[in-house]
């Protein structure tokens, strides 16, 4: 296929087989270290084959001489829910160029080849929220389109904690202790009917029940069942995550995931998902309450998650003293963008940002 590309191009395309992973797996380790989760063998092969949406749709570039991995772009499926459709989506992530094919298209051309595919599989759109790095290629020459910033928010736990940490100094994390007890989270001890439950294999099916009970709750939805909250919480190696219920009269209104990184060298207690339904704020608050005092107890200084202003749950989670981070202290923006394949999607407003709940959880770094 022609993409474009100068004659004296150095590489080509190639479909991807299963013969070619242990060179994209060196590619990822040579880029990113062996440290990072996706540049780990279990993880990826997780990632990539054990995902209940389906396999990852993955395009390599070779070297036309020798045939050596020269880059790669991939998309993760994603289950969605349009206005009570179920259509099948992606993710885009774990894009690699080896440097020395670095500005001959590779990016663009991998691409365009992965999105001719996902047109033939009829899938609805591809999302995705690059770095400052990629967001002008995906912009400028994949024809993305950017939907609106998700804000980043931000609670600290432990102020004297976040300062020794991210200054590296104990002498001045003792001007923060005396704001640690107006910062700590204490643990709701509230009797009634509402029961807050970890989240486990057997208790899946209670995932599925609240699934059922949201599902309708915003126009665009990534699918949150048992089969994904067991995939993306459960059973993703080296990473563990805090998944709680809250349950009131045997009925589950809320559904909240943790997970507690190093951010900027601070110990993050990061929101993955938080959802609830309608007229269950309060039940929603105490879950929280939980979960946040659960990993300010593990050693998170800091909590932080992304939530759009226009959701119910952005609400509560400002009840609880979370604030939007100011532009100039974010690590990076995080723009929504997203390449339509199924354009009647745009007359359904798919491309209004005020119709998506969009959380960490639906995307591949946290």
């Amino acid at each position: 296929m022609n993409y474009g590309l100068r004659e004296e191009s150095m590489w080509k395309h190639k479909a991807f087989s299963t013969d070619d992973f242990p060179a994209i797996l060196s590619m990822a380790q040579e880029q990113y270290g062996l440290d990072n989760d996706i540049a780990n063998e279990d993880f990826l092969r997780y990632q990539y084959f054990k995902n209940p949406a389906g396999d990852a749709l993955i395009d390599l570039a070779v070297d036309v001489q020798d045939g050596a991995l020269a880059g790669q772009y991939v998309v993760w499926p994603m289950r969605f829910l349009i206005h009570g459709q179920l259509r099948q989506s992606s993710n885009s992530l774990n894009t690699l160029t080896g440097k020395k094919y670095r500005g001959q298209g590779i990016f663009t051309g991998l691409a365009e080849e992965t999105y001719r595919r996902e047109e033939e599989l009829g899938h609805a759109f591809c999302y995705g929220m690059p770095n400052p790095n990629s967001y002008p290629g995906f912009i400028k020459k994949l024809n993305f389109k950017e939907l609106g910033q998700i804000p980043l928010l931000l609670r600290p736990l432990r102020p004297s904690q976040m300062v020794e940490e991210f200054l590296h100094s104990k002498v001045l994390s003792v001007f923060g202790k005396p704001t640690d007890p107006f910062f700590r989270i204490k643990e709701s001890v509230k009797e009634g009917a509402l029961e807050i439950l970890p989240v486990t294999k057997e208790r899946l099916e209670l995932v599925d029940e609240f699934w059922n009970a949201v599902k309708g709750k915003y126009p665009v939805m990534n699918i949150r069942d048992g089969a994904f909250v067991r995939f993306r919480y459960l059973d993703m190696p080296r990473r563990t995550y805090f998944p709680y219920l809250a349950v009131e009269h045997g009925r589950p209104v809320c559904f909240a995931v943790g997970r507690i990184m190093e951010v900027a060298g601070m110990q993050c207690a990061m929101l993955a998902d938080f959802l609830f339904a309608d007229g269950y704020a309060e039940a929603a608050e105490r879950l929280l309450r939980k979960l946040l005092y659960e990993m300010q107890n593990q050693g998170a200084s800091l909590a932080g998650c992304l939530m759009f202003g226009h959701t119910q749950e952005s609400a509560v989670l400002k009840k609880l003293g979370f604030f939007r981070c100011p532009k100039r202290f974010e690590p990076q923006p995080f723009p929504l963008i997203l390449r339509l394949f199924d354009q009647s999607l745009e007359e359904k407003g798919v491309c209004d940002v005020k119709n998506w709940f969009f959380t960490m959880g639906d995307y591949d770094v946290i």
